[in-house]
């Protein structure tokens, strides 16, 4: 049980890198306003799992060119702010998860 939890977070940090790496694509790249939009192609970016999760949440935003996207950082900002919530939830999770893996050990040598 504890191998899978490992497994989960470590698909979650990784998932985090990309996101990460694709918003600092787009900063890097000056891509942060409709009129400074940029193709994925200009940004050395291909259209991933991460990508369309970011368009879907606003993060990333069509360009006033065809094909160009820009970085909304009020998006960002608000995405960010939306996982804190979830991390804490997490958190409370997988310290629940722990006490009961220790638990029953305990309770299995009181039977």
């Amino acid at each position: 049980m504890a191998g899978g939890a490992g497994a989960t977070a470590a698909i979650i940090a990784a998932r985090q890198r990309r996101i990460q790496e694709i918003i600092d694509a787009f900063r890097l790249g000056d891509a942060t306003s409709a009129d400074r939009a940029k193709s994925l192609e200009t940004l050395a970016l291909t259209h991933n799992g991460e990508m369309q999760s970011l368009i879907v949440d606003g993060v990333l935003m069509p360009g006033a060119r065809e094909g160009t996207y820009y970085l909304s950082e009020i998006g960002y900002i608000s995405k960010r702010d939306d996982r804190r919530g979830l991390k804490a939830v997490a958190i409370v999770m997988i310290i629940i998860l722990v006490i009961g893996v220790l638990l029953v050990p305990f309770m299995a040598a009181r039977s």
